[in-house]
């Protein structure tokens, strides 16, 4: 195992789980201004979170 190179994990190299939109959207954030990044990130998350929540089969559903 080598430690010589030190990689970056950016969207290109988050592993086959993650969605193509998802990889879209982080491509898309690593594109934006540094100032712009970090919002950006926050609302991605809250966006996947939120899906998440939903589509959680454990979560009962509000009758």
């Amino acid at each position: 195992m080598s430690t010589d190179d030190d990689t970056d994990l950016g969207a290109d190299d988050a592993g086959p789980d993650l969605g193509d939109e998802a990889r879209i959207a982080l491509a898309e954030i690593d594109d934006l201004p540094l100032a712009e990044r970090a919002p950006a990130y926050d609302a991605l998350a809250a966006r996947l979170r939120e899906e998440l929540e939903q589509s959680d089969p454990s979560r009962v559903a509000p009758r």
